[in-house]
């Protein structure tokens, strides 16, 4: 291989490396970016205009707009303190980068290609879990939220009071987003608007539940906190039914996660420590046909595995 497309390949892939981590590092300077706070009076790059994110857009109606969206609510959701432009940098700069590795170490362009995707799914996958793990923690927390705000409300505090008191009190993601909310009451908005604005960045069910029901409240009234003792107990109750349908169909799921990844893994090491028995798949027509048509079944399968499990929970 050409030791200019080589030396131009790791050119790239430290360069964007390199933008990737100042933007990363640019995104923590940043105050409010990573706990979701304001910006402190003593800071000099103190701005009283909210920087608009993902959340505050109307849904798209093109498909690359929602590809758009959807992207930058993963990012955004992950907790990460990034933002969605520096998620984009640090999954190209890991696609070049192992791209480049694989490029090099088998002087094989296809073998580039696939280094190239691999490194750019890792860091999605990453996301992914990363935006599972903080939403499965607000679910967790969510009945000591319901809890804790009841009490508050029968010790004679208003909902604002008590909304403040969780932000104070609470620690991980709800002690964030109720502080953040604590802040929007202090600055004027309403209660639907700030339950609405919470609902949208923590787009899970029993919130949206709470929402309504604290809008609801403040139009209609009520015993406030008998109505949040018993949400409370749905949430809990939710989550156990949970818990027990994920450990009934623990064999189930195993099992097809087995199946969804064998042939791709099994492909993974083939290619990885014996290209020469794959590469007749490229180089033969027949081959060619083949592969296309596996890795067509094989997305088709995990997608259809992916929505029957997301159906049963």
């Amino acid at each position: 291989m050409d030791l200019s497309l080589v030396s131009l390949i790791c050119f790239i892939a430290l360069t964007l490396g390199v933008v990737a981590i100042m933007m990363f590092v640019r995104d923590l300077a940043i105050p409010g970016n990573r706990s979701g706070r304001g910006p402190t009076l003593g800071s000099t790059s103190v701005t009283l205009r909210r920087q608009r994110t993902v959340f505050d857009e109307s849904p798209a109606r093109s498909v690359t707009g929602r590809i758009d969206q959807a992207f930058d609510r993963l990012v955004l959701e992950t907790g990460m303190g990034m933002l969605p432009i520096t998620g984009f940098m640090m999954i190209l700069a890991c696609g070049l980068l192992i791209g480049g590795v694989f490029l090099i170490y088998y002087d094989y362009l296809l073998s580039g290609v696939v280094g190239m995707i691999i490194g750019m799914i890792i860091p999605i996958v990453v996301m992914f879990i990363k935006r599972g793990r903080r939403l499965q923690e607000v679910r967790k927390q969510l009945p000591y939220v319901l809890d804790l705000l009841a009490r508050a409300v029968r010790a004679g505090e208003s909902l604002d009071q008590g909304i403040a008191l969780i932000g104070s009190e609470v620690d991980g993601v709800l002690g964030k987003e109720f502080a953040q909310c604590a802040r929007q009451l202090e600055m004027g908005r309403s209660i639907e608007s700030v339950m609405k604005s919470l609902a949208v960045r923590i787009r899970i069910v029993e919130l949206r539940l709470f929402a309504t029901t604290l809008s609801v409240h403040r139009q209609s009234g009520g015993n406030l906190a008998e109505t949040l003792e018993r949400m409370g107990q749905v949430v809990r109750d939710r989550l156990t039914a949970q818990r027990q349908l994920r450990a009934s169909t623990g064999a189930g799921r195993a099992s097809a996660l087995l199946i969804a990844t064998i042939s791709p893994v099994a492909y993974l090491v083939m290619f990885i420590w014996q290209p020469e028995h794959v590469r007749v798949l490229y180089e033969d027509p027949l081959g060619l046909t083949m592969l296309t048509v596996a890795v067509v079944l094989e997305i088709v399968g995990v997608l259809w595995v992916a929505a029957l499990l997301r159906h049963d929970s």
